[in-house]
């Protein structure tokens, strides 16, 4: 299976729109949702 970033992404702002998340669990899935929207960023100007 290959890795696919946009399910990642997908999956990172369904979990910030419909969980109850402690503060820290949220500012760590908006880290990692900023982390994977700036590497799909760089992959699609690198296409």
């Amino acid at each position: 299976m290959t890795y696919d970033i946009y399910f990642d992404i997908a999956e990172h702002r369904a979990e910030l729109a419909h969980c109850l998340l402690t503060k820290r669990e949220r500012a760590e899935t908006l880290r990692n949702l900023e982390k994977l929207l700036a590497e799909a960023a760089a992959k699609e100007a690198e296409a």
